[in-house]
């Protein structure tokens, strides 16, 4: 029997997202591919993350801002290099697996799935 409901990977925290500005970050390919990447759990630096969506620096540091502002992420200081900072989901961000293996984002009313 297959399990209709998504498994939880991380428990979000209970926030209530407000869909037009969700709607609003996931209308540009680049930010729903950094969610997407970053959904996997591992915090990386902005020159990793504009590699898959082919940007410059300077584009793929505004995309990054925008989602922080938005409550999507969370930074860290790179430990390695003090001068960079890492991006993860921020703790209320859900991520599930769906009944056929794949990690999702559950913004409650919208799975964010490759």
């Amino acid at each position: 029997m297959v399990n209709e409901n998504p498994t939880p990977v991380t428990a979000p925290a209970a926030v209530a997202w407000n869909p037009n500005q969700i709607f609003a970050m996931l209308a540009d390919p680049a930010r729903r591919h950094i969610l997407l990447v970053l959904a996997h759990g591992q915090a990386l630096p902005a020159s990793v993350l504009k590699g898959g969506v082919r940007l410059r620096l300077d584009a793929t540091l505004k995309h990054l801002t925008t989602m922080r502002s938005a409550g999507l992420l969370v930074t860290r200081p790179d430990p390695s290099d003090g001068r960079r900072m890492l991006y993860a989901l921020a703790p209320t961000v859900g991520v599930v697996k769906t009944p056929e293996g794949v990690l999702a984002i559950d913004f409650g009313f919208c799975l964010l799935r490759q």
